[in-house]
């Protein structure tokens, strides 16, 4: 029962945290922002956690979950309040995602070790996958609830709505209500030698993964509403697209267990990226309203299984007492893709269009998938999740 309301509170406070990505790239849009101005504000959103979050790991092995809690969502309610009190100001955006940033990124760390700690080796993938199917539901509330507020209440009222979201399950952690677990602390002084776990073979191939699969989960959160606002749909509808997108999430995560029990998870993954990979490459091709939901959901069915298969990877390879380390580390090279591809896609998009955008990222997904099945075939068949 415990499992269920950890995820319930991080769904909520994860809504805030998917409503900005929708609410800041079409806000900054709002305010005329240059192409390159508007992807440094969304790689700004992704610098401290790249930077952090390795760090942010360490901390809820060191001192246990609930002051991360309470700090990360508190600042986070801070960030989101910063472009409702100063309006108008594109300045305060990168203020205000810096500060969010930085401390979202203590929340998921810290969230995540607290999974695994309350897991087992039996249990674990099943934890992971209800934590994963919380956070596709606010991928779905998220975008949903901040393109109708936008519609609305217009975008600085929405931040005011996001921030009072995001401080919501804070006063469970504040107040103690909800009793958290002591996190195991190992007396042997352990190295934090960082490089040392990034080239560790069994974590190796995890980190390269989800580095793939957070470049195509980035291009799709910064671009594909910069190309649906081009071909004319409103907040509203672009909200819903996405929401359509986050229900493919959550289908695609009620169905990995059983598909992990009938497929090697190299196998998943593969074919995962093989049908992004051609979601990405139908999107430009299209301007039709329900053909981009189709797509996008599609897309949802590709991408939704691959990030809590790389969670649950990175906390079984990870050594004992560095389990918050490891899965920070894992987050520092999702933030780094998060930084870059606004930055790169974002200067690439301006100056060719979209096409080059969507299909070079069809063609990182489709050779990264078709990698996975050389590997499964060069390798002998093992147990999954192991530790």
């Amino acid at each position: 029962m415990f499992i269920y309301i950890l995820v319930a509170l991080f769904l909520i406070y994860q809504t805030s945290i998917r409503g900005n990505t929708l609410l800041l790239t079409l806000y900054a849009i709002d305010l005329h922002a240059s192409a390159f101005y508007l992807s440094m504000i969304v790689a700004t959103t992704s610098l401290f956690p790249m930077l952090f979050a390795a760090y942010a790991g360490r901390v809820s092995d060191r001192i246990g979950f609930r002051l991360p809690f309470i700090a990360g969502m508190l600042g986070t309610c801070i960030a989101l309040l910063l472009p409702y009190l100063f309006p108008h100001q594109l300045f305060i955006l990168l203020i205000s995602q810096s500060l969010f940033g930085l401390c979202q990124i203590f929340t998921i760390v810290t969230m995540q070790n607290l999974i695994g700690a309350l897991s087992n080796k039996e249990n674990r993938s099943y934890y992971f996958s209800t934590h994963s199917l919380g956070v596709a539901i606010s991928n779905f509330l998220g975008p949903l609830i901040t393109g109708f507020s936008i519609e609305h209440f217009h975008f600085t009222h929405t931040y005011l709505l996001l921030a009072v979201i995001s401080i919501i399950p804070s006063f469970f952690f504040l107040f103690r209500w909800i009793k958290l677990p002591t996190p195991t602390i190992h007396k042997q002084k352990q190295s934090s030698n960082f490089i040392k776990i990034l080239i560790a073979p069994s974590l190796r191939k995890t980190f390269i993964t989800s580095g793939i699969i957070l470049t195509g989960v980035g291009i799709y959160e910064f671009y594909f509403p910069i190309y649906a606002q081009s071909i004319g749909l409103s907040a509203a509808m672009i909200g819903i697209i996405i929401s359509c997108n986050a229900v493919a999430y959550i289908l695609s995560r009620l169905l990995m267990t059983p598909l992990l029990k009938k497929f090697k998870g190299e196998a998943i993954l593969g074919t995962c990226l093989s049908i992004s990979a051609i979601a990405f490459f139908l999107i430009p091709l299209f301007d039709n309203l329900p053909l981009l939901i189709i797509i996008s959901f599609v897309m949802g069915l590709g991408l939704g299984c691959c990030q809590p298969l790389s969670i649950v990877m990175a906390y079984s390879h990870s050594p004992q007492g560095r389990t918050g380390e490891v899965l920070g580390i894992r987050l520092t090279i999702n933030k780094s893709v998060q930084f870059l591809v606004p930055i790169i896609f974002g200067s690439l998009g301006s100056l060719l269009g979209f096409f080059p955008v969507f299909w070079s990222n069809a063609a990182l997904l489709l050779f990264s998938g078709y990698s996975l099945f050389e590997r499964k075939n060069k390798s002998p068949r093992t147990k999954f999740f192991n530790r």
